[in-house]
């Protein structure tokens, strides 16, 4: 693939970067992203920060990556070289992690490719102009990496038009601050694993019918929550693809949120490390033959995941052979953009707003995948232009997950026992200071556990790609 940036390209980055310069500034550089924050964090003032979503969207910035086909919903065109060189300047600037990243580039997409005209008019516009943040309610307290293992009940009452929510989510990134959630919840009663699921957008406010308790974590932020819903009401014509087609809706939007994304968040990686290889030199640790060993691995790890994250968009945008096979699926399914399979937001060609994967959401250990789902749609399906690789959105995931745990752990290695102590004197009012690499360090704990653990990524590998007999679930 040629990923070379051409004079459009640079014409854009020149705009890009004059735009950033302009506009973060003021209450808005308050928000810089520092090293080990991450976009979900509780950093700064919400108000602050819902200002400077509302001002990206005001510049056309919000939604550069989605598709055109049916209508430009208040962004501007970018090619794909395009959007990465805004997400370069974007992660320059040390802008801050974005409050509206799950709309833009989880359900942005997925209604794209899974809702109606209505849907996609009612909620795409605002989203592109930053005036509504998002949630994402998958997980459950006993269904997270089993994610078809969910109990949250929706109710359809044709009378009134609506569905009465009732259940629990947990690790939902933002509740507390989030307009709006879209739900994974069972519609069929005695439906069981993916069957029976529903895909619905819901209101936030709704007092006494819906409540948000955070969780707090090892950094001292609390940008995870509990969501409780107690008969909480969603419209009918909010459900996205289809009474009891949630699954496949759901699938799609992991693919999106576990795929070539990655890309951008290897720009604040590359920060990241030179940071701590700034440290490093600062210290001396660079002198110790093992810890520089460990410095050299890691940059030579990150150019390989930029390299498979090109591989894999490049693949993507290539044609694929024998097109005229017939689908394994005869059943009509929604065109998805990019040219992806039928009924698939696809992993490959994401929008690359900055933003990582959230950790509200999960996978079953087989993935709960029909045998014409998205993972399996292949390169002799009609209109098919995706990845050779169907596990190339998992491959990614265990990349940057361990890649990233291990960068925080030299983050503190670096600093030697002085990484034992808080940046301040401990107060009464202040007592849970963390410097950045130390919040580097505990928050990329979780990294190989959130969107889709390391141990489920390798199973569907296992299963889903390389056909070895199925693990036991007993």
């Amino acid at each position: 693939m040629d990923f070379a940036f051409g004079s459009e390209d640079e014409l854009f980055r020149a705009e890009a970067h004059d735009w950033l310069a302009e506009h973060f500034t003021g209450p808005f550089a308050a928000l810089k992203q520092q090293t080990g924050g991450h976009p979900g964090e509780a950093h700064g003032d919400m108000a602050v920060r819902r200002g400077w979503e509302r001002d990206l969207g005001t510049g056309g910035w919000i939604g550069l990556g989605w598709d055109r086909t049916h209508g430009a919903y208040g962004n501007r065109a970018a090619t794909l070289t395009q959007q990465v060189v805004w997400a370069e300047e974007y992660a320059r600037a040390g802008a801050p992690g974005r409050l509206g990243h799950i709309g833009e580039n989880l359900l942005g997409p997925t209604l794209l490719a899974h809702g109606d005209s209505a849907q996609r008019t009612r909620f795409l516009p605002p989203i592109a102009r930053g005036e509504e943040v998002w949630c994402q309610g998958y997980s459950e307290p006993d269904a997270g990496s089993d994610l078809a293992g969910l109990r949250t009940r929706a109710v359809h009452d044709p009378g009134e038009g609506t569905y009465r929510i009732t259940g629990q989510k947990i690790w939902t990134s933002l509740a507390h601050e989030a307009d709006w959630c879209f739900v994974l919840a069972r519609t069929e009663e005695g439906s069981q694993r993916h069957h029976g699921l529903s895909f619905l957008l819901v209101p936030m406010d709704q007092p006494g019918r819906i409540e948000v308790r955070p969780i707090r974590q090892l950094t001292g932020t609390a940008e995870f929550n509990e969501v409780f819903f107690d008969g909480a009401v969603a419209r009918a014509e909010h459900l996205v693809g289809g009474a009891g087609h949630g699954w496949r809706v759901a699938m799609s939007l992991l693919a999106v949120e576990r795929g070539v994304s990655t890309l951008v968040q290897q720009i604040g990686f590359a920060q990241e490390l030179s940071r701590v290889v700034r440290l490093a030199l600062e210290t001396g640790a660079a002198e110790e033959p093992v810890l520089r060993d460990r410095l050299i691995r890691q940059w030579a790890e990150l150019k390989a995941m930029r390299w498979n994250a090109l591989r894999t968009l490049g693949s993507a945008q290539r044609p694929a052979p024998n097109s005229a096979r017939p689908t394994r699926d005869p059943a009509p399914r929604k065109a998805a953009p990019h040219g992806l399979p039928p009924g698939s937001a696809g992993p490959q060609t994401p929008p690359v707003s900055p933003g990582p994967v959230s950790p509200d959401s999960g996978s079953p250990p087989d993935s709960g995948l029909p045998d014409s789902g998205p993972f399996h749609s292949g390169p002799g399906d009609p209109g098919y232009s995706g990845p050779q690789d169907p596990g190339a959105p998992s491959v990614a995931k265990l990349l940057w997950g361990g890649w990233h745990q291990r960068l925080g752990e030299l983050a503190v290695q670096v600093r030697g026992a002085a990484a034992a102590l808080g940046p301040a004197r401990w107060t009464a009012g202040r007592p849970y200071e963390l410097d950045a690499f130390q919040r580097l360090f505990l928050f990329s704990r979780a990294d190989t556990i959130y969107g889709g653990s390391d141990e489920i990524q390798r199973t569907i590998i296992a299963e889903r790609v390389l056909h070895l007999p199925k693990e036991s679930r007993r």
